[in-house]
């Protein structure tokens, strides 16, 4: 099964290449796209992490194939996405020049725009309108989240940073229900894979929350006073001493980190986190189970949820 999926996700990743190849594009700006591929590629953890393959395993449990061309529309519309947010987080890494920032700008809206002519070109004729309103739907989701963040606007408690959340990675919903549409699914069974995608993204947000608080070096959420979900767990769970306490150590970073992450340690903020984390990792089995109850190819993503989820439930030591 890996093999048959390993064997999708490249052709998925060769039409991403043939397609910002258009002879319309500038060449310098192909090139940069293209090494802006080979350098997330290089850093995926497994085949399973890929945006492709989601969409592609729901193609394959659905219809025996996956849709390689939607598969690399939505894989350009995520790598879209990554782009814009990588430049208003001042993120920028090779190939892009940091102080260029406008260049990679250009570059997503090129990106954005190739996507969703790929995703158009890959759904049936019968299904296009209610792929339209998916890809609506969900982009004004990641528009409206990208407005928030850029805006400083987010809701900082528990279920305003989850709706946050849920919206800004609303990619994985998408990519999930485009698939279910193009593979002619009835819409309970599309709603349903549009859910997997939800709890996906969840399980893949908290599990980057925790990776930032205590996988790195230097926590960018701390140093940039963003309220991560662990952070708004903590905010409300937390007594007001704890919470008194974490401010005073933020305004000592980054010397106070080690501080800081034996506080979230001892507190409520990462049980309730790894909560979240296993509830949406509960409710993927259920519904993949409904969808599926003798097996399929979707048990493949099953898995790879338990593995994100297992990485996060050994408590992270504290350095």
């Amino acid at each position: 099964m890996h093999e048959t999926l390993a064997i999708a996700v490249t052709a998925a990743h060769r039409k991403c290449d043939d397609v910002v190849r258009d002879p319309l594009l500038d060449g310098a700006q192909s090139e940069l796209l293209l090494a802006f591929f080979a350098r997330a590629r290089a850093r995926k953890a497994s085949l399973m992490a890929d945006p492709a393959a989601l969409p592609l395993l729901v193609g394959m449990a659905e219809c025996g194939r996956g849709n390689v061309d939607l598969a690399a529309g939505c894989t350009l519309y995520y790598m879209a996405l990554r782009l814009f947010d990588d430049v208003s987080d001042h993120d920028l890494v090779a190939p892009w020049d940091p102080q260029r920032a406008p260049v990679a700008d250009n570059a997503a809206l090129a990106l954005h725009m190739v996507a969703v002519d790929t995703i158009a070109a890959a759904v049936p004729a019968g299904r296009a309108e209610a792929a339209r309103l998916s890809l609506r739907r969900h982009s004004l989701r990641a528009v409206a989240a990208q407005h928030r963040d850029l805006s400083g606007t987010i809701a900082g408690d528990e279920a305003g940073v989850r709706a946050h959340n849920a919206d800004k990675s609303s990619v994985f919903a998408l990519s999930a229900e485009l698939a279910a549409i193009a593979a002619g699914c009835e819409p309970e069974r599309v709603a349903a894979y549009c859910r997997i995608g939800e709890a996906t993204a969840e399980i893949r947000q908290i599990a980057n929350d925790l990776h930032d608080l205590f996988g790195k070096p230097h926590s960018r959420d701390l140093e940039r006073d963003v309220v991560s979900f662990p952070l708004a767990c903590f905010a409300a769970r937390a007594s007001a001493a704890e919470r008194a306490e974490l401010q005073r150590l933020r305004a000592e970073l980054p010397g106070s980190l080690d501080a800081i992450r034996k506080l979230l340690l001892a507190g409520p903020a990462v049980r309730a986190s790894a909560a979240a984390m296993e509830a949406a990792r509960r409710s993927i089995h259920a519904e993949i189970a409904a969808l599926f109850p003798a097996g399929s190819l979707l048990d493949l993503h099953g898995e790879f949820v338990d593995a994100v989820a297992a990485e996060l439930y050994r408590r992270p030591r504290a350095a």
